[in-house]
């Protein structure tokens, strides 16, 4: 399998759809959904670390996945994606803060990753683990979590298994992403769920009649091609227009997204000074201590007398 990227589509191109998540309904057939776009800032995140092509792409999708349940959050809310597993990527992290920020980060073993090309599945490369969705909502930072095993061959596949499961909300899902030529990145999603009427404390199981609307919808949405959900010079409303103009979309405000990795010397500090005497007596080196984050790769160096906790 050939490791270069496909020369068919200039991802550099900026467009006003970049970095956004455009929400939109159908409302005759109570169905909502999210389209996210996703360049520079997908970009800042992957360009903190030297990532192999085929974790950038799972990486990228991660965040895509991340944008598009996020920007659903309430004020004061906090989705964090993880995914964990035995193969040669290990982990994947993203988080998504209130108000669009994101960051995200991959841990894996470069020699195993470097046995699979850059269109290897998602379960080639991660094995047996879990996919957990953790959001906080809320001033008392209410917790909820699920978890779903990474049985499919894609992050889309495994998603979608989560909201059968967890949500029982009938939902599709797209993924994509894409490096040029140059090293750019560009990566898209687009989100479909079927509310059921069960918002308002009804069944979430489909009538015969809705079941029909939900096939006739979801069957447009999944007809998106890769390509237009990268094309930086397809609108965002346009592409939705083209995709669901006899069944009445309506869009509304976009959500911006920006790179938010909210690590800071202080905080990590704060941090440090409550570890034992005997670990920062192991960490010290020629009188430093040092640190890097491992969401923006950022490295801190402190000087021993900074880390009391008077200090901190």
């Amino acid at each position: 399998m050939t490791d270069r990227p496909p020369p068919h589509i200039q991802l550099r191109t900026q467009s006003g759809s970049d970095d956004r998540v455009l929400p939109f309904a159908i409302d005759q057939q109570d169905m909502r959904g999210r389209l996210v776009r996703l360049g520079p800032v997908l970009n800042e995140i992957l360009d903190a670390h030297n990532y192999p092509a085929n974790v950038a792409h799972v990486l990228a999708e991660v965040l895509t996945l991340t944008a598009l349940l996020g920007s659903m959050l309430k004020e004061d809310g906090r989705l964090t994606i993880q995914a964990k597993s035995d193969g040669a990527i290990s982990l994947l992290v993203a988080d998504y803060f209130d108000g669009g920020g994101m960051r995200g980060y991959a841990q894996f073993d470069a020699a195993a990753v470097s046995n699979y090309g850059r269109g290897a599945s998602l379960n080639a490369l991660t094995g047996r683990g879990y996919l957990a969705l953790t959001l906080e909502q809320g001033e008392d930072a209410e917790r909820y979590q699920g978890i779903v095993d990474l049985d499919g061959e894609s992050l889309s596949e495994c998603a979608t298994l989560y909201f059968a499961q967890s949500e029982q909300t009938p939902t599709r899902l797209r993924l994509a992403a894409q490096q040029d030529e140059t090293g750019w990145w560009r990566a898209g999603g687009l989100l479909l769920q079927h509310l059921s009427r069960g918002e308002d404390g009804g069944p979430r199981l489909l009538s015969p009649d809705q079941q029909e609307d939900w096939n006739r919808v979801s069957t447009l949405m999944m007809s998106v091609r890769d390509t237009e959900l990268l094309a930086a010079d397809l609108a965002s409303p346009d592409l939705l227009f083209r995709l669901f103009h006899e069944e009445g979309v309506r869009v509304f405000d976009p959500v911006a997204i920006s790179r938010d990795c909210r690590c800071n010397r202080e905080r990590l500090a704060s941090v440090l000074a409550r570890f034992p005497e005997e670990d920062l007596a192991h960490m010290e080196e020629d009188g430093v201590i040092t640190a890097t984050c491992e969401y923006c790769n950022t490295r801190y160096a402190f000087d021993r007398a900074e880390l009391t906790p008077d200090a901190a």
